[in-house]
């Protein structure tokens, strides 16, 4: 009986641990393959800002093998004064009104809840957390196509934005008489290596 008793407990301790065993995690980072552009508009012309240089880090959950399931985590952190535009005033301009020397960075960092889609190796990854601009956070929701090749997933997407929501004001050159409009809208490119 007491056999009995200890193969019984064996066989449920298995049980239950089995989908521990099976859950994994794939860990990716950001690779130097990575894009970013602010774009806006403005009284006379449209504008952007772009940046090549970024550190981000995702974490996936995977049922049994390699198919991803969930979102564990996702950071992102890219430092303003990387943003560059073909305009050197308005990058100077755009780094001062972001306070750059005082909040030098924007980051973004999930807060567990996430929804992914799957349709063969492309996912739609929807991620919310709380983004940090000038000192200022906000949470916001973040969707982006992810393909996942081998060890390689590369994750395209766009987010609009305001930028009075982060107390920036927007731009203004000539003594007012050219003026950015509020809106903006962010584009990342990022290939990510596990």
């Amino acid at each position: 009986m007491k056999n009995k008793k200890i193969i019984v407990t064996l066989a449920v301790s298995c049980i239950l641990l089995i989908p521990d065993s099976l859950s994994q995690t794939l860990n990716y980072t950001s690779t130097d393959d990575a894009h970013v552009v602010i774009k806006g508009t403005a009284t006379m012309h449209s504008w952007k800002l772009s940046s090549e240089t970024m550190m981000s880090e995702v974490i996936f959950n995977t049922g049994n093998g390699e198919t991803i399931e969930s979102l564990e985590s996702v950071m992102f952190t890219l430092e303003k004064t990387t943003l560059e535009s073909d305009r050197s005033r308005m990058a100077r301009d755009a780094h001062e009104e972001m306070d750059a020397d005082n909040h030098p960075r924007i980051s973004f960092r999930s807060n567990g809840n996430g929804n992914i889609e799957r349709n063969g190796d492309e996912y739609r990854v929807t991620a919310t957390g709380d983004l940090t601009i000038s000192g200022i956070t906000r949470q916001v929701s973040v969707e982006a196509t992810c393909i996942k090749t081998g060890d390689e997933m590369v994750c395209t997407g766009t987010r609009d934005l305001k930028m009075t929501d982060y107390d920036i004001d927007p731009p203004t050159v000539m003594l007012g008489a050219i003026r950015t409009h509020d809106d903006v809208t962010v584009e990342f490119r990022i290939v990510y290596s596990q």
